[in-house]
């Protein structure tokens, strides 16, 4: 398993990741603001105000690492790729696969919850008026993927494992790179109501996520690995969740079209940030 990030490695120190993390906790404040402010009794502003924080943190996310490094990140130190190969393809397909035995594995004998799918169809507002139902599911099967790859693995894996890759250390530097992005990504999907076994299953899957960034070098391949798996949580949110709820199709397209819409929009972000390093003036 060769380790793809090492063929470009950056200038960011590993205590890059500290300020990056903290960027989430700063973009959480959004819907406090919304409140303080007197739109917290407005559905559909409160649920627009998800969206935002994803976006939020990872502009807040990239922008620490730009500052402290004095030059924007590029799309080679993030990896994003125009295309994903065949072998990124396939390998994608197997983490998947692999990933979600490993999940079964970690709840066996946990049971399970029969209406799980429709209580997050009604806390979600999924069968709602359409505009706030949109935003809060476009978060979660479209920018989740998007922004919390260029967070977890772009701002916190990226630097602490160029940091170790630098002296040598590369195995090292994948290990420990990926178990730290993992915990990172974990923590805010963590709950009360949660079991040892889910919440081991939310480790699991920022691993593979951290897998698939690490092998390919692609920022890319991540944002779709992780598309795949909101397009299968949240297919299931609406297939048995939606009762005698009438959902519109744009719900379904959106979920079930995810994958593609994340693809595009990696793309479009290398377009967009440089190829080459820029220099940040102060």
């Amino acid at each position: 398993m060769k380790n793809r990030l090492a063929d470009h490695l950056t200038t960011w120190k590993a205590w890059y990741a500290i300020p990056a993390m903290f960027t989430i906790i700063i973009a959480s404040l959004l819907p406090v603001l919304g409140g303080l402010l007197g739109a917290g009794d407005n559905e559909t502003v409160m649920a627009l105000l998800v969206p935002a924080q994803f976006i939020a943190f990872a502009v807040l996310s990239l922008g620490v690492i730009g500052l402290l490094s004095r030059r924007w990140p590029t799309t080679l130190d993030l990896g994003l790729k125009k295309s994903l190969g065949l072998r990124e393809v396939l390998l994608l397909v197997v983490v998947f696969v692999i990933s979600h035995l490993g999940f079964w594995l970690l709840t066996l004998g946990q049971g399970t919850d029969p209406d799980g799918a429709s209580r997050y169809f009604e806390e979600m507002g999924l069968g709602g008026a359409l505009l706030p139902a949109a935003a809060l599911l476009f978060a979660s099967v479209v920018l989740a993927p998007v922004c919390e790859e260029l967070l977890y693995r772009g701002a916190i894996m990226r630097p602490i494992h160029d940091a170790l890759a630098r002296r040598g250390r590369t195995v090292m530097a994948g290990i420990i790179s990926i178990l730290v992005s993992s915990l990172a990504f974990a923590m805010p999907h963590l709950g009360a109501s949660l079991s040892a076994g889910e919440a081991a299953s939310f480790v699991l899957t920022g691993i593979a996520f951290g897998l698939v960034y690490l092998i390919t070098g692609s920022m890319t391949a991540a944002m779709v690995a992780h598309s795949l798996q909101s397009c299968f949580a949240f297919a299931q949110v609406l297939l048995f969740g939606a009762g005698g709820h009438e959902v519109s199709p744009l719900l379904y397209i959106m979920v079930f079209t995810c994958p593609i819409i994340v693809f595009l929009i990696a793309r479009g972000l290398h377009a967009v940030l440089p190829r080459q390093a820029r220099t940040i003036r102060s």
